[in-house]
């Protein structure tokens, strides 16, 4: 496989990532993880993957018949 050299594309400055922004977008460091979850008051588990903590609180309530449960960073 021949290695693909930036300058013959001819990009501008700001049509190229910085490493920081690789890692976002390949999901390195955008601060989204895998988590398991379980529910509290009720029966389930799951492990699911959340960028945030309004995506966790909407998936315990989605799939907890209580309404109540907790996610932990795997």
């Amino acid at each position: 496989m021949k290695k693909l050299s930036l300058e013959k594309l001819k990009l501008a400055a700001e049509d190229v990532l910085q490493r920081s922004q690789m890692g976002i977008i390949y999901g390195g460091s955008g601060g989204c993880n895998y988590r398991s979850c379980h529910c509290t008051g009720s029966v389930g588990s799951w492990t699911g993957y959340y960028c945030s903590d309004q995506e966790v609180g909407d998936a315990v309530a989605a799939y907890c018949a209580s309404g109540n449960g907790a996610c932990t960073p795997n």
